[in-house]
């Protein structure tokens, strides 16, 4: 103890003494020039007499620059500037309809004791000792974040901007163009697309403040010229200018969550400007900015931004229900390009076809309605050519619950239509955990290798082979087999007991088959599995 009061004696007189000198030394340096400005004006006064005059003379004699030239006219400088106009007026319009959104939320920050504060004069007081002798305490406070948004509707004073903007805002504030700041409430949100809707609270309409309008996004081209509208870094009222570099980016490309696709844009799009439009050269607004690709943070000319036709019919489904009504088709399905040419072949499919391989159809939903079944490969959905699972997706759910569509389905190599309803997407239910059976016998190798151990108890139906346990970690485990599940059939094959399983097994070993297709049942539910042997 006695030796811990010495150390912080030493250490106090110490610091006492270094800050004594670097007084003494700053004294010192202001003697010194004093001292050699005294000189200069004793030795040498005219020195200060030319300063005093030079400056004295270039006051009183009414020096002014050159002025400014008028320039030569040149028939592609006058272009240019007719083409800069475009750009300038773009700006000034959309501007008006720009907002700067502040949220603030609360949290909870830790308090850090020090140990003196002659140390640390100028901390603030929740970093200082105190409250909280001990430390790792925490005390409320005020998180802001800041991002961009656009008004859509002066008149009722609705705002668009990107859910992550606002996501669990206690206080949202808005400031126009005008600098006027405005409290704004939460309408709705649809976090599986990054939109929110908002409405400013005793908002007035003025000659300063206008809407900006939302264009047809199916009619953007590659190439187009775009302005960009935002606060970069809190920045407010940040124009940049660019060109549409791609159109339809897949949010599964991007590694972006939701069934957005995306404009890209070449623009510069930074911290700050989420939730900001991307204009054309109308001022119409094409798509709201959203997400960059940087490695630094940073723009590096590689953004994204929501299309118009999404924020539209995801706003106007907010303002109309409170959230985003999404139409429901009840399919889980499998990229088809995501298979090899030898796993085509395995399955009878051309290399070169392509679509979603239909892996599991969802009892009583409209797929199950429609005739959909496993091993269907969707190849278009109302006469649009499906690549892609996601492509289904982003052109089903927008359409309004109640809608009629038409798949264009191959089925065993023969092209089908069906035809389907599709309804109101359902609420979300907790899986049910699968009753357990104990199993009599287990499955041969050849199963045991893919981690099933095969029962064999009759099943409820009467039809397949029950799966009586599935070993943690294992290929089967992977797919999500799980224990109680029923194969229906093995490499569109049906089994009834475990015999027929390893036989067809032993089959692909020996063809040297590269992956597995089960059918498997769960609860009334059929689903396509594979497992593929070179995992």
């Amino acid at each position: 103890m006695n030796s811990d009061l010495n150390d912080s004696k030493k250490v106090a007189n110490f610091m006492k003494a270094r800050a004594k000198n670097i007084v003494v030394a700053g004294v010192s340096i202001a003697a010194i020039f004093g001292v050699a400005s005294a000189g200069l004006l004793l030795f040498k006064p005219e020195a200060f007499t030319k300063i005093n005059d030079d400056l004295t003379a270039q006051a009183s004699s009414n020096y002014a620059l050159p002025p400014p030239q008028v320039p030569i006219q040149k028939e592609d400088t006058e272009f240019l500037k007719k083409f800069k106009k475009v750009f300038s007026n773009v700006a000034e319009e959309s501007s008006q309809a720009l907002v700067f959104i502040v949220a603030e939320k609360k949290v909870n920050v830790p308090q850090y004791d020090f140990p003196d504060e002659f140390f640390f004069p100028f901390l603030p007081p929740q970093f200082k000792g105190g409250p909280n002798p001990k430390g790792g305490g925490k005390k409320q406070g005020i998180e802001t974040d800041g991002g961009s948004g656009f008004i859509v509707d002066s008149t009722n004073g609705y705002i668009i901007t990107n859910n992550h903007v606002i996501d669990k805002a206690d206080k949202i504030t808005v400031t126009t163009k005008d600098k006027k700041k405005y409290k704004a409430k939460i309408i709705g949100t649809a976090t599986s697309v990054d939109i929110a809707v908002l409405k400013l609270e005793d908002f007035k309409p003025s000659a300063d403040i206008k809407q900006v309008s939302l264009a047809n996004s199916n009619e953007v081209k590659v190439g187009d010229w775009v302005l960009a509208l935002g606060a970069p870094f809190e920045l407010e009222q940040t124009v940049t200018m660019g060109v549409v570099s791609a159109v339809q980016r897949t949010s599964d490309t991007l590694g972006i969550n939701g069934a957005n696709s995306f404009i890209q844009t070449d623009a510069a799009i930074n911290p700050g400007n989420s939730g900001g439009p991307l204009v054309n050269l109308d001022g119409q607004v094409i798509g709201m900015n959203t997400a960059i690709f940087s490695k630094n943070g940073g723009s590096v000319g590689i953004g994204f931004s929501i299309p118009s036709n999404t924020i539209r019919l995801v706003a106007e489904s907010i303002i109309n229900n409170g959230k985003l009504t999404q139409a429901y088709l009840g399919v889980e399905m499998y990229d088809l390009n995501k298979f090899g040419t030898a796993a085509k072949k395995e399955m009878k499919i051309d290399p070169n076809t392509e679509g979603a391989l239909v892996m599991r159809v969802v009892p009583g939903s409209p797929a199950s309605k429609s005739g959909l079944q496993p091993y269907d490969i969707i190849q278009s959905v109302n006469g649009e050519a499906v690549k892609a699972s996601s492509d289904i997706q982003r052109q089903i759910i927008f359409l309004k619950p109640g809608s009629s569509i038409k798949l264009g389905v191959l089925r065993n190599g023969k092209k089908i239509e069906l035809k389907s309803t599709v309804t109101e997407l359902p609420n979300a239910k907790g899986e049910k955990s699968d009753d357990t059976e104990s199993s009599e016998k287990s499955g041969k190798s050849f199963a045991r290798n893919l981690g099933l151990t095969l029962s064999v108890k009759q099943t409820p139906s009467g039809k397949g082979v029950l799966i009586a346990g599935v070993q943690q970690g294992s290929l089967a485990d992977r797919a999500g087999i799980a224990q109680g599940d029923v194969i229906i059939s093995v490499n569109k094959e049906n089994v009834a007991n475990p015999k027929d399983v390893e036989k067809v097994l032993e089959k692909a070993k020996k063809a040297n088959s590269s992956v597995i297709f089960l059918l498997v049942e769960r609860e009334n539910s059929q689903s396509a599995i594979i497992l593929p042997l070179n995992s």
